[in-house]
């Protein structure tokens, strides 16, 4: 039985617990000068959305006159869960998980070209150029005779007269 009115909400256990002790509406308006209207309204759960202290008053003053404790009622209406509250949080969950997949994936496809532009090889135009395998030498004898043969009189000493 207490799960049950666990689930219910404050206006629907109060409409209960007000038929099980067979108390009118009449009467308890009478009791507590709480409007009749009021007092359907908050059986019919119009005020279960709406835990400000104007509602939390009216379950505290009807727990109050149906005997019952008022502070157990009063926590009935803080603790029900709001339909669209709950959607909400929801939603802003889902908002944040996507953002946060988002950020990853971009943190991911940011390292993966910040390596693979590390770890690339270079273009045959940029790379230095490579060394011959075979290193020429000027041969020096070599040079003298090529040069004497182009400048021949540059070489030879001048003769006294």
């Amino acid at each position: 039985m207490k799960e049950e009115e666990g689930a219910r909400s404050v206006g629907q256990y109060l409409a209960s617990q007000r038929r099980l002790r067979r108390i009118s509406l009449e009467e308890l308006s009478e009791r507590t000068r709480i409007p009749r209207r009021n007092l359907e309204r908050l059986e019919s759960g119009a005020f279960d959305a709406a835990a400000d202290g104007f509602a939390r008053g009216f379950v505290r003053t009807v727990a109050e006159a149906l005997g019952l404790d008022a502070n157990e009622a009063v926590m009935r209406l803080s603790d029900e869960p709001r339909a669209d509250e709950v959607r909400a949080l929801a939603a802003a969950r889902r908002v944040l998980a996507l953002r946060f997949a988002a950020v990853a994936g971009l943190g991911l496809c940011a390292l993966v070209a910040v390596l693979s532009l590390a770890l690339r090889e270079p273009a045959p135009s940029e790379r230095a150029p490579a060394a011959p395998s075979v290193t020429y030498r000027r041969d020096a004898v070599r040079g003298l005779a090529e040069h004497e043969q182009q400048h021949p009189d540059a070489l030879r000493p001048e003769r006294a007269p």
